[in-house]
């Protein structure tokens, strides 16, 4: 039903906004129209309409309007002027949005926050290239497009992440506590350092590179694949591989902590 009104409907919301120009002003007169024309194409007068029995063009025009003059420059701050400090803490809620919204997929410590940082960054594109409509807050705009990407990107990698829960989050955790020992025995550490370094000399090439790389030199997984020219996936499986092999090696050797 929308789609066959909405040519009435561009109507409606400019005649609608020309009689409010008193209440408005002039100048926010003339800076609504191109919103309210991308709203309306996009079905989000017609689906505020169907939420709103009682809301009308007028009643549209006035949320949008109050969202403007609330959120103009806070949005030029982020999509025309790329404010350092405003990204900054908009990238923080983003983030915790993120990590809140990965919490259903029961993502080992991690994989999560690697994920967190890693949408963040899709997301906070997203958003400074989205088209903002003012017809609800900020926030809430924001974060439905971080879910939406999150979503996305957690079925782009579904094959990893699956992979990743297989637990390997101890041997994940060893390495990490075995890379930067806190003993302060200088013999101690050297010696721990050592035995990891001689476990991993037995891996594969192709192992040690990810193994390295990821927890030596702080590379995230999909750089790596970038770095050597592979498939994401390709590269989440031989960080799966390569910490299998590593957990035998361990246990064979008994180089893991009881």
């Amino acid at each position: 039903m929308c789609q066959s009104i909405s040519k009435n409907d561009q109507i409606l919301l400019i005649e609608t906004l020309e009689e409010l120009r008193s209440e408005l002003g002039g100048t926010l007169v003339e800076n609504l129209p191109p919103i309210l024309r991308i709203n309306e194409q996009r079905g989000r007068f017609c689906r505020y309409l169907k939420l709103n029995p009682s809301g009308t063009a007028q009643t549209y025009i006035l949320n949008v309007a109050h969202h403007y003059k609330m959120d103009c420059d806070y949005l030029m701050q982020i999509q025309l002027q790329k404010d350092t400090e405003v990204w900054l803490l908009l990238l923080e809620k983003i983030r915790q949005w993120i990590y809140r919204f990965l919490g259903r997929w029961h993502l080992n410590e991690p994989t999560r926050m690697r994920y967190t940082i890693e949408i963040a960054q899709e997301s906070g594109l997203q958003i400074m290239r989205a088209h903002y409509p003012y017809d609800c807050e900020f926030d809430a705009w924001a974060c439905k497009i971080t879910q939406h990407t999150s979503s996305k990107y957690v079925q782009r990698h579904k094959s990893s992440y699956v992979i990743e829960e297989i637990d390997l989050s101890e041997i994940d955790e060893w390495l990490k506590n075995r890379m930067n020992a806190t003993d302060n025995n200088p013999e101690i550490q050297f010696a721990t350092r050592q035995l990891l370094l001689d476990a991993i000399e037995k891996l594969s090439e192709n192992q040690k590179v990810v193994i390295w790389w990821f927890y030596f030199e702080g590379r995230p997984l999909p750089q790596i694949a970038e770095d050597l020219g592979i498939n994401v996936n390709a590269i989440y499986k031989r960080h799966f591989d390569a910490l299998k092999q590593l957990r035998k090696i361990l246990e064979e050797d008994q180089y893991k902590d009881e």
